[in-house]
């Protein structure tokens, strides 16, 4: 019961923390979506309004302005000079002046005066900082608003501008201004798409972020922290950050893909990091980056009471089943204890230990029934000894009398055998090739020779028990000899140990064994294309010898009985040849035993066995 309420504690922490770290995640990702979602109005603010300067490229006034002062300037034959002696007199003009060169500067000033009065307007006074427009050479022709330089060819901005169509700065601080800028180039094309002039336009900081600055300012509420980076990663706006400051933030290197969150601790606050980047490649990229920050403290503050309905119930319910616990200990427990130790002594054969009364009647009831249930037990096993015995002696008698007959009549047959050996082949010399069915008789005499020949060698092989003539020599060299020994059929691949091992062994024996493991394997192919396997490794104290083969598995129901002797499901076997295996392996203190998928024989050979055969042979 303690640990049912523990567990339950241990739960609860458990599912409090996966849904503590499943609402930072929501938070997170939801703060992703809103760092976003403030990249892409700033995007569409700077697409915005470079739209709709483009959209002076096709006022007529400002063509026919462009058209005329790139007519003149190209009549002019030292135009350098020029411009140069014009630098020299120029002066910054105030705003709602334009001007243009002297042939054409009366000609457009009321045209002009209505687009003026139009942006007015639209933006409003503040909209820009800075707005002129360049002919094609560079040069100022008309001064909408704020200050200027006459020439602006060899400036950075004029020249992009030319080239890629449009020019999005840096945000810098200019000091005529006072103010924080980001400057804006679009050129100007004619009809047949020709360079005719561009349009300089500088937007202060704080009117492009006045929607991103009351956005924020609502966001803070929300106990989330916004920042506004540029690409190197410097704060241009962050409450009470100035963009003059020159700060930086020091998880800015996290900030790696397009959107996304993370995880940081800064100062010993755990924080929850999401952000975005400005989107496109096209040189109206800002490259800014949006950050916002929350601790993770105050989004996991709705789920405070939610922990502390855990902790007091569980803390509670743990004191209960503790003192539960305590009083089963004591009366229950500590008896069914001293009883399960009783029955682990009965598993060791000790009946004399009797269970104690208790003064609990159920638990008196089961130390009865277990004195009873010993004193039953002890009767059992002292009648099985005696049943198991008495089969055991009769088996042997039947085994060493059979074994006595099976070897007389073995090596009684071998004489006559050998005679009607002689005779076949004296039979097969002199009437051989004579006739076909004389030829079949001969061949068919021989197998049963050999069949013959070959179950009296298992029965002597059996029951013949001769000491061990031990030597070291290569298991892999013993495989060699044995498979040459046999005749293998040309279906059949054999693959003998890559590791060879030696061991100390009866040759003749273990040859034996080897032959008859392999024989197995090529009845059990038969005439199907097959592979048998020999494996050799080391295995602690022991070398293992595995031997199988792709022939059909062996019956699960007799996989245990194939080495009892007799027992075989051959009809010509005397179920003796896995039986005398076993013994040979036994002699040298090993184990033998079999296992399907693949059909394996393996053989366990103890590094150090010379001692326990010699032991066994006396």
């Amino acid at each position: 019961m303690s640990l049912i309420s523990i567990v339950y504690a241990i739960q609860g922490f458990v599912t409090f923390q996966s849904n503590s770290d499943q609402l930072v995640e929501s938070f997170a990702l939801k703060n992703q979506v809103i760092s976003t979602s403030l990249i892409q109005n700033l995007d569409l603010f700077i697409d915005s309004r470079i739209n709709d300067f483009k959209s002076l490229e096709k006022a007529k006034e400002i063509r026919d302005i462009l058209q005329s002062s790139n007519e003149e300037y190209s009549e002019i034959e030292d135009l350098d000079t020029y411009l140069k002696e014009k630098s020299k007199s120029y002066e910054n003009f105030d705003r709602y002046l334009p001007f243009v060169t002297q042939a054409v500067e009366r000609k457009h000033q009321l045209e002009l005066s209505s687009i003026i009065q139009n942006y007015d307007q639209t933006y409003g006074f503040d909209f820009a900082k800075e707005f002129y427009i360049t002919n094609a050479y560079g040069s100022d022709v008309v001064l909408i608003f704020g200050s200027s330089d006459f020439v602006h060819y060899n400036e950075e901005w004029w020249q992009i501008a030319k080239s890629e169509r449009i020019y999005v700065g840096d945000v810098n601080y200019y000091p005529k201004y006072d103010s924080y800028a980001v400057p804006l180039g679009i050129s100007i094309s004619g009809d047949d798409g020709e360079f005719i002039g561009a349009i300089r336009v500088l937007i202060g900081v704080k009117d492009l972020l006045s929607d991103f600055t009351n956005n924020s300012v609502l966001l803070k509420g929300q106990n989330k922290e916004v920042f506004l980076l540029n690409k190197d990663g410097r704060i241009i706006y962050s409450d009470g950050i100035k963009y003059g400051d020159e700060l930086s933030l020091p998880y800015f290197d996290q900030v790696k893909e397009q959107e996304g969150y993370f995880r940081t601790n800064i100062d010993g606050i755990n924080q929850v990091i999401a952000y975005a980047k400005s989107e496109g490649a096209d040189p109206s990229d800002l490259g800014w980056v949006v950050i916002v920050k929350q601790k993770e403290d105050d989004i996991l503050s709705s789920l405070e009471d939610v922990r502390n309905s855990l902790i007091f119930p569980s803390i509670v319910g743990i004191i209960v089943t503790l003192v539960i616990g305590i009083v089963i200990t004591i009366f229950v427990s500590r008896p069914l204890e001293r009883l399960t130790e009783k029955y682990k002594k009965l598993s060791s054969g000790k009946f004399e230990d009797k269970a104690e009364s208790s003064s609990i009647h159920e638990i008196n009831i089961i130390s009865n029934s277990y004195n009873e249930f010993v004193d039953s037990l002890k009767k059992l096993i002292e009648t099985e000894k005696d049943l198991a015995e008495a089969r055991v002696k009769a088996k042997n008698e039947r085994l060493l009398a059979i074994g006595e007959l099976s070897a007389r009549m073995a090596h009684d047959m071998k004489n006559p055998l050998a005679i009607l050996k002689t005779g076949t082949d004296i039979l097969k010399k002199k009437f051989k090739g004579q006739d076909e069915k004389i030829d079949q008789l001969f061949s068919n005499m021989e197998d049963g020779i050999k069949r013959i020949s070959h179950q009296i060698k298992e029965v002597l092989e059996y029951v013949r028990i001769t000491p061990a003539n031990l030597i070291t020599t290569s298991v892999k060299k013993m495989f060699e000899s044995a498979i040459n020994s046999i005749q293998i059929p040309s279906n059949i691949t054999i693959n003998l140990p890559e590791n060879d091992i030696e061991i100390e062994c009866d040759v003749q024996k273990i040859e034996i064994v080897f032959i008859n493991l392999i024989l197995n394997a090529v009845q059990e192919i038969g005439e199907n294309l097959g592979e048998i396997k020999i494996i050799t490794k080391e295995e602690n104290e022991n070398y293992k010898i595995e031997i199988q083969n792709t022939g059909k598995p062996i019956p699960e129901e007799i996989l245990t009985k194939i080495f009892e002797p007799l027992f075989t499901t051959k009809l010509q076997g005397t179920g003796l040849g896995l039986a005398t295996c076993k013994n040979v392996i036994e002699l040298h203190g090993g184990s033998i035993y079999a296992k399907n998928n693949p059909t394996t024989f393996i053989i366990k050979f103890p590094k150090k066995q010379a001692d326990n055969s010699r032991e066994r042979d006396k």
